[in-house]
């Protein structure tokens, strides 16, 4: 797998919805600063992925990137 750089939440969310625009970010009703990354066709299946998020300025940990890239197949040069 190539290097993975930390992304800022929002550049996170162009750079997936560049890559597939079907991708979308739901927030969690309620308490929480949950967000759930959702993609409705991978593989035939509809994916999710949460993330905590406080702000649009953020900075994503690595390990998050890989897991997203993990959990919808994404190829590695997308993030």
């Amino acid at each position: 797998m190539s290097r993975v750089k930390p992304y800022k939440f929002h550049e996170l969310v162009k750079a997936l919805k560049k890559f597939d625009p079907r991708f979308e970010v739901k927030v969690k009703q309620g308490k929480g600063s949950h967000r759930m990354f959702y993609h409705p066709d991978i593989n035939g299946q509809a994916k999710s992925f949460p993330l905590v998020c406080h702000g649009k300025g953020d900075e994503i940990d690595k390990r998050y990137i890989k897991g997203i890239i993990n959990r919808f197949g994404l190829p590695d040069d997308v993030l």
